[in-house]
């Protein structure tokens, strides 16, 4: 098996304050952030990273949030229609961790391995009173669905490798896609909302453990830098105006 494209899937957009973005500031600015999911083509089958924002949550959110964007065509199942894909033809779901803006499309994938470190998914089902706003239960807990928990960084594939990256969550988790010809390259999740969490080594605001959270923040680093890897954030607004649009790609 190799990969050979990668492509990026836009889910929408959401409002977000400065202070859950950066820990330790304290400003209510808020800013747009997108929504993103990757879709990684191999000769062996579809592998798609996180899965946005669940549909039924889309009115809710239009309603509250002043910077919430979502059109008909940034529905998941839409993104994929562009491709002349369903959501039956993906093999395996790999979710960076399990709040409700990466995991919310869990549920469009009963035929899929759905993959997830087992400390995450534990933890999503009795989380912290603090934590509970950004796990809803009814988008992970799916009878009859194909788990596979991770304990720790796992190769999936020649050139697609989960990297465990503690902190934002208890079970957060990396994937680091090797491309034929873009090279290396690592789909951050929210280990790093914003390039600038790498660049400048900044932890999430919304942070289950900010120690971890900075260790894994160098952890991307140093294999960025180890492997010449480019480093794909998150929410990262300014990055996303540069990313390749599906149905383009990266090869």
């Amino acid at each position: 098996m190799a990969v050979e494209a990668l492509y990026a899937l836009q889910n929408g957009f959401l409002g977000a304050e400065r202070s859950l973005l950066f820990y330790g500031e304290y400003s209510e600015a808020r800013v747009q952030i997108p929504i993103a999911c990757w879709l990684i083509k191999t000769t062996d089958g579809l592998v798609l990273f996180d899965t946005g924002v669940s549909p039924r949550a889309v009115p809710g959110l239009m309603r509250n949030d002043p910077f919430a964007r979502f059109t008909d065509e940034d529905l998941l199942v839409h993104r994929l229609d562009t491709l002349g894909l369903e959501t039956d033809n993906v093999d395996t779901v790999v979710m960076s961790h399990l709040h409700y803006d990466h995991a919310g499309g869990a549920h469009l994938f009963p035929k899929s391995e759905l993959v997830v470190q087992k400390d995450e998914y534990s933890y999503a089902h009795y989380p912290a009173s603090f934590f509970e706003p950004f796990y809803y239960k009814k988008n992970f807990d799916l009878p009859g669905y194909r788990w596979r928990l991770l304990d720790g960084d796992t190769e999936l594939a020649p050139g697609l490798t989960v990297l465990r990256t503690d902190g934002h969550t208890p079970g957060h988790q990396s994937l680091l896609v090797q491309l034929p010809r873009t090279g290396p390259v690592i789909l951050t999740g929210d280990a790093c909302y914003w390039l600038e969490h790498a660049q400048r080594q900044r932890v999430p605001g919304v942070v289950w453990n900010p120690t971890l959270a900075m260790h894994s923040i160098k952890r991307i680093n140093t294999l960025a830098r180890l492997l010449g890897a480019r480093i794909f954030p998150g929410h990262d607004p300014g990055f996303w105006k540069t990313v390749t649009p599906s149905p383009g790609a990266y090869h």
